[in-house]
């Protein structure tokens, strides 16, 4: 008599529907894995520098079209010039703005509240709540009070 069963088949370890479903699990195990490397963060200094030295662009729906660059470990010397927040603050807003905007004119720190003067409010007060809302905008250190 001769023995009509697959062998294959006669191992329910190895039926069609197992191994789909070993399959499935290693497919989904492989994406976990993927995830974990994509969400790795790995120091890339040459990704850095460019990302330094690239012009940012963002349509406002108040401004138009706003021209920017980040915020180097240079720009944190002239920044410690500045005596008060204020000077800072308009210091960093005209720093950003002026790697994308050479024709603007020249401030430094002891002249930098000119800046700040010259800016028309509505404007100005956009233009530093959206850059103060970039990544690469001089975080604020937290208050006393929390």
């Amino acid at each position: 008599m001769t023995n009509t069963k697959d062998p294959v088949s006669s191992n329910p370890l190895e039926s069609a529907e197992n191994l789909e479903r070993i399959a499935k699990f290693k497919a989904q195990a492989g994406a976990a894995d993927q995830k974990k490397v994509e969400a790795a963060k790995i120091f890339d200094p040459v990704a850095l520098l460019k990302r330094a030295s690239a012009i940012h662009e963002f349509d406002h729906p108040t401004l138009g079209v706003v021209r920017f660059g980040e915020l180097t470990l240079n720009d944190s010397e002239v920044l410690a010039k500045c005596k008060s927040a204020a000077e800072k603050t308009a210091m960093t807003l005209y720093l950003m703005l002026k790697k994308a905007n050479s024709d603007l004119p020249n401030y430094m720190p002891e002249n930098i509240l000119d800046f700040y003067n010259a800016f028309p409010l509505a404007e100005g007060a956009a233009l530093l709540q959206f850059i103060s809302e970039q990544p690469s905008f001089l975080p604020k250190k937290p208050s006393m009070n929390g």
